[in-house]
């Protein structure tokens, strides 16, 4: 029986949300139409009948949703530069915020080599941080803490940094280590915190050729460390993008990793929650952009991409997909599932 009802509540939960707006709608009827009401008692003792019925029909719905409802447990992100959970975001903000579940992040590099990009957060700081030396000595500071602010907004419990060197941009998924990232230290802080915390899923961006390598080589590593556990400790792997195209295996993989082709899941930032459905996602997007101050190009991607796509690396966690499955159904009406 509880079995049953734990399948139910997600999508009761989910449904609450609906019904206090029907509420609200009867009670903004009623006070637009006051002047009718008081010179219609029955009128009056009608929509006052119907407000308390709502009221009352709401209470225990509402309990037993905490009671019963399924939570979405613990996920970590790992990725290479702060900022990068903008993928990510509105399913973090769905999850942590909306749902109760418990995100952190892990962030490998401290992002200086985005000194190139900060010419507006140069006032802003009052430091010349467009050049190179100031900026490579200035901007890892500044970037932690724009990541934490960031986390803010998105419910981020805690985050951890891994202090590697950012070079610049290149598609080579190994650059990463010629630059001196100490990959065994990364893959071993990845599997500690994986076994002392019992993550469910790990977040990271999906691995294309004609991504940024150090974005390949964060979920590469991600994709290693997990595969060192024992089956029962493993999360299951999930890559995000904003891009829907099929994903091409990469022919020189730093580790291996089967990801589907076709993204299994689709987050829509564009929508609508709370009072009269005034707010979206993409308002939280925006949000997290903000604190990435010091990011200019950062700042161009407002409103841009209108979705988070999600793909599920099979070869992750013997539940993989059904793990997939769960978290994605709880996220409730604003995912789309793609069952190609």
């Amino acid at each position: 029986m509880f079995k049953e009802i734990s399948y139910i509540m997600p999508q009761l939960s989910n449904s609450l949300t609906r019904i206090e707006r029907g509420v609200s709608r009867v009670v903004e009827r009623a006070r637009n139409r006051h002047v009718e009401e008081d010179q219609n008692p029955k009128l009056r003792r009608h929509y006052r009948a119907r407000f308390w019925l709502a009221r009352f029909a709401l209470v225990p719905l509402i309990g037993l949703g905490t009671v019963f409802a399924e939570q979405p447990g613990k996920a970590l992100i790992v990725v290479a530069h702060p900022d990068d959970e903008y993928y990510c975001a509105s399913t973090v903000y769905k999850m942590a915020v909306q749902l109760g579940g418990t995100v952190d992040e892990l962030i490998i590099t401290n992002g200086e080599g985005g000194y190139r990009y900060s010419t507006l957060a140069a006032a802003y700081y009052k430091k010349p941080l467009t050049n190179e030396v100031v900026g490579r000595r200035e901007l890892p500071a500044i970037r932690r803490q724009e990541a934490i602010n960031a986390g803010k907004v998105l419910g981020i419990r805690s985050h951890y940094f891994l202090d590697q060197v950012d070079q610049h941009f290149t598609t080579d998924e190994r650059d990463g280590a010629k630059y001196g990232w100490k990959s065994d230290l990364i893959s071993s802080r990845i599997r500690a915190l994986i076994r002392q915390e019992k993550y469910r899923y790990v977040f990271a961006l999906l691995p294309r050729a004609t991504s940024h390598g150090y974005h390949q080589a964060a979920t590469a590593l991600a994709a290693s460390a997990i595969q060192a556990l024992p089956p029962i400790l493993r999360p299951v792997l999930l890559g995000f993008d904003t891009n829907p195209a099929r994903f091409e295996p990469l022919p020189t993989e730093l580790f291996p990793q089967t990801w589907q082709l076709d993204y299994r899941f689709a987050f829509d930032r564009t929508t609508k929650f709370g009072f009269r459905d005034a707010l979206s996602y993409q308002i939280v997007v925006d949000w997290m952009i903000a604190e990435h101050k010091s990011q200019g190009l950062l700042q161009t991607m407002d409103r841009r991409d209108p979705k988070e796509y999600i793909w599920v690396d099979l070869s992750s966690s013997p539940q993989a997909q059904k793990s997939a499955d769960s978290l994605f159904r709880l996220l409730g009406q604003d995912v789309t599932h793609n069952d190609k």
